[in-house]
């Protein structure tokens, strides 16, 4: 399902780049993605594809348990690679992969949630000192994309059949965009404590959680989901606030706002945003394959990310 926007953002850089071939264990579903961005190869094995073509990069969009084997086979060719999150099933094998492959070739990791237009606002905010320093910050994702609608379909599960097996759900598959965020924001965090909650029988992992960290200076940080939520809409946009010194923010109804002496308001359309914050990743990892820049968000980076992902597991299971 991903892939979709994946190569949407590729093709909107133009003539920068050229993409060239694509893989998928399903040579149909292969083809169908070929005949619609008009790529001219297809593969149904990756080995065939990287020791038959001669390419500067690698996108892997596959499960996760996948991952590995793939970036290593990349790194023995020398070929950069952007993952999608997470880069590993867990925080160990992440960094047993990043050992492995140190120096081989580039590595940037997939995590497209902080380059949404609205987040990439409130840190310049941030970053100019609009805030001052942050006391506070709240982060929910509320939906009920597990649920039946009133069809009898599961939205999320419709969208991504996988969910319903994995044995971590909500905080490995959906907050880890939010931990990511917040770091992104508030700078380094720790998790303090953590609960999960089981609460469909057809899933497999935890469908609700909830998250307290803390920043360097001792701010709580509180990071909050569901996708069992009855009465919400089956996707439902995040909401955060920000409480600072200076000023507050808040991102509510597709609106980000500054509270405070000096107000500022801007509305976005989520949809859009949506596929801008692939079109951004995308053309960041370009932009730093061409400039040799390092990636914002580069497998040492991401380590800090799946960090929170594994304390807060971790927490949840001590109680």
């Amino acid at each position: 399902m991903i892939s979709w926007y994946h190569l949407a953002a590729w093709c909107s850089l133009g003539a920068r780049v050229q993409v060239v071939a694509v893989c998928d264990p399903s040579a149909e579903r292969a083809q169908r993605r070929a005949d619609e961005f008009g790529i001219p190869r297809v593969f149904d094995k990756t080995d065939s594809m990287l020791e038959g073509m001669e390419i500067d990069a690698l996108d892997i969009a596959s499960p996760r348990e996948t991952h590995a084997a793939l970036v290593e086979a990349a790194a023995a060719r020398r070929i950069d690679v952007l993952c999608q999150k997470p880069l590993t099933p867990t925080l160990a094998e992440a960094q047993a992969l990043v050992a492995r492959v140190a120096g081989k070739h580039r590595l940037m990791v997939h995590e497209n949630w902080r380059f949404r237009p609205w987040y990439r606002e409130l840190r310049r905010w941030i970053a100019e000192g609009a805030l001052g320093e942050v006391l506070l910050g709240q982060l929910f994702s509320i939906d009920s994309g597990l649920l039946p609608n009133a069809d009898g379909l599961r939205p999320a599960l419709e969208r991504q059949p996988f969910m319903a097996n994995e044995a971590r759900l909500m905080i490995s598959e959906a907050l880890i965009h939010h931990l990511d965020v917040m770091r992104y924001l508030c700078g380094p965090l720790r998790v303090l404590a953590a609960r999960t909650a089981h609460t469909l029988g057809w899933v497999k992992g935890e469908t609700l959680a909830a998250v307290l960290l803390r920043t360097e200076s001792g701010a709580p940080v509180n990071v909050t989901g569901t996708m069992a939520a009855p009465g919400y809409p089956a996707s439902a946009p995040d909401r955060l606030e920000i409480v600072g010194s200076a000023a507050s923010a808040v991102l509510a109804d597709d609106e980000l706002r500054l509270l405070g002496p000096r107000p500022r308001a801007l509305r976005y359309d989520p949809a859009a945003g949506y596929q801008a914050s692939f079109d951004a990743t995308i053309a960041h990892f370009v932009d730093c394959l061409e400039s040799g820049a390092p990636f914002e968000t580069d497998a040492v980076d991401n380590i800090e990310t799946l960090k929170l992902v594994e304390q807060a597991y971790l927490a949840a299971a001590s109680g």
